[in-house]
C-alpha cells in the first residue's frame, strides 16, 4: 500500500528545479527594470553633484575660514574654481553602471588578493613554528633617515600642509580610469611575538573558513560584471548590488580626497585626512562631530586626551545619505531601489530555501547510492 504523502513529497521535490528556474525567469525579467532604476539615480546624481559641491566648498571657505578665503589672491581663488569643476566633471565620467561594474570587479580582486597574501603569511608562521631547527629571520633592520622633502605613508594623522608635495600624489584620475581605485590597501601584518599559536592558529582557521565558499561567490558576482548582465540568481544579485554600493562610495571618496587636497594647497585645510580615515568614517567607525552636508568634522587627535589642545578639522566627505537628503529627486530615486532591494531579499529568501531543499535531497540520494553499492 502506498503512502500518499510519501508520493506528494517526491512529486515536491521533483519540481524543486522548475521552481528555481522560474525564479531566475522572474528575475531575470524585472533586471532590466532595475538597471534602468540604477541607471536613473546616477543620472540624477551627475546632475546634482557639481551644485552638492559647491554648496559644501562654499560653506567651508566663507563660513569655517573666510579669513583665510578672502586672503587668497584673485588667480588663485580662480584656480580653485576650476579645479573644483574639473574634478567633478571627470568624477561624473566614471558615474555610470558600467564604470562602477568595472570597479566593483576590481574591489573584489582586491579583497581575494589580501586574504591570499594573509593565509600565505600566517601559514609560513606556522612553518616557522613547527621547525625549530630552522635559522631565525634576519633582525630587523634600523630605519634610515628619509632625505629631505620624502613623503613617508603611515597611520598618524599630518596636522600641516608642508608635510606633502603635491608633485608626489598622483590623485587626478583619467575620464575613463581612475587609478586610486586599483591601489589596495595594506594588509595588517602578523607579529609573530605578540600573537600565540593559539591565535595564530584561529585566525589562520577564519581564512580557511573564507576561502572556498565565499571567495567562489564573489568570483560569480564578479563575471556578470564583466559581461554587463546582471546575474539571474536572486542570492548573486543582492552581492552585486553591495559590490555595486562599494564602487560608487569609493568614487565619492576619492572624489572628496581630492578636494580635499586642493583646499591644503590653498592653505584652506589645516590638514589632510588620509583616506583610511575617510573609509573609517564612512563605515561609521569614527564619531564625527555636527556639520552641514557633504562636510566632515573631527576633533584631532581621535581617543586621544592630553593637555595639548584638540585640532579641530573640517574636510570635504561626499556621502550618499547627505546627497539624498539635499536633494529630492535623488531621494526618490533611492526609495525605488529600496523597495526593489526588498522583493528581492523576499526571492533570494524563497530561492535559498529551495536550493538548500534541492541539495538535501541530491545529498540523500548519493548517500542511498553509496550504501547500497557493493563493498570492495
Amino acid at each position: 500500500m502506498t503512502d500518499p504523502s510519501g508520493q506528494a513529497d517526491q512529486s515536491s521535490l521533483q519540481q524543486l528545479p522548475q521552481h528555481l528556474e522560474e525564479l531566475r525567469l522572474r528575475l531575470d525579467a524585472a533586471n532590466p527594470d532595475l538597471y534602468r532604476q540604477l541607471a536613473l539615480y546616477l543620472q540624477v546624481l551627475r546632475e546634482v553633484l557639481p551644485r552638492c559641491v559647491e554648496q559644501a566648498l562654499f560653506h567651508l571657505a566663507t563660513e569655517a575660514v573666510p579669513e583665510r578665503y578672502a586672503a587668497l589672491p584673485p588667480s588663485s581663488r580662480s584656480k580653485l574654481h576650476r579645479r573644483q569643476a574639473s574634478l567633478v566633471q571627470r568624477c561624473c565620467v566614471l558615474l555610470t553602471v558600467e564604470q562602477l561594474a568595472c570597479l566593483a570587479a576590481r574591489i573584489q580582486r582586491e579583497r581575494h588578493s589580501r586574504v591570499r597574501q594573509q593565509r600565505q603569511r600566517l601559514m609560513q608562521s606556522l612553518t616557522e613554528r613547527e621547525s625549530p631547527d630552522l635559522p631565525p629571520p634576519p633582525p630587523a633592520q634600523t630605519p634610515q633617515p628619509m632625505p629631505l622633502g620624502s613623503v613617508q605613508l603611515g597611520f598618524s594623522l599630518p596636522l600641516s600642509g608642508d608635510l606633502f608635495s603635491w608633485d608626489s600624489l598622483d590623485l587626478i584620475p583619467a575620464p575613463l580610469e581612475d587609478p586610486a581605485d586599483t591601489a589596495p590597501e595594506a594588509p595588517p601584518q602578523p607579529s609573530a611575538e605578540q600573537d600565540g599559536p593559539a591565535a595564530l592558529l584561529e585566525a589562520l582557521a577564519g581564512l580557511l573558513a573564507d576561502d572556498p565558499a565565499d571567495a567562489a561567490a564573489d568570483a560569480s558576482v564578479a563575471g556578470p560584471w564583466d559581461t554587463g548582465t546582471l546575474p539571474r540568481e536572486p542570492l548573486l544579485l543582492l552581492r552585486w548590488l553591495q559590490g555595486f554600493e562599494q564602487a560608487l562610495n569609493r568614487r565619492l571618496r576619492n572624489l572628496s580626497h581630492a578636494l580635499n587636497v586642493e583646499l591644503l594647497r590653498l592653505g584652506l585645510a589645516p590638514a589632510l585626512l588620509p583616506v583610511s580615515l575617510l573609509d573609517a568614517v564612512l563605515a561609521g567607525q569614527v564619531e564625527t562631530l555636527p556639520a552641514p552636508a557633504n562636510l566632515l568634522h573631527l576633533r584631532l587627535p581621535l581617543g586621544m586626551a592630553g593637555p595639548a589642545p584638540p585640532i579641530h578639522a573640517l574636510a570635504v566627505l561626499l556621502r550618499c545619505t547627505d546627497l539624498e537628503l539635499e536633494q529630492p529627486r535623488l531621494r526618490t530615486c533611492r526609495r525605488r531601489l529600496q523597495q526593489r532591494h526588498h522583493e528581492l531579499r523576499r526571492m533570494a529568501e524563497q530561492f535559498r530555501r529551495l536550493h538548500r531543499r534541492l541539495q538535501s535531497h541530491e545529498a540523500q540520494q548519493l548517500w542511498l547510492q553509496d550504501i547500497r553499492a557493493p563493498i570492495d
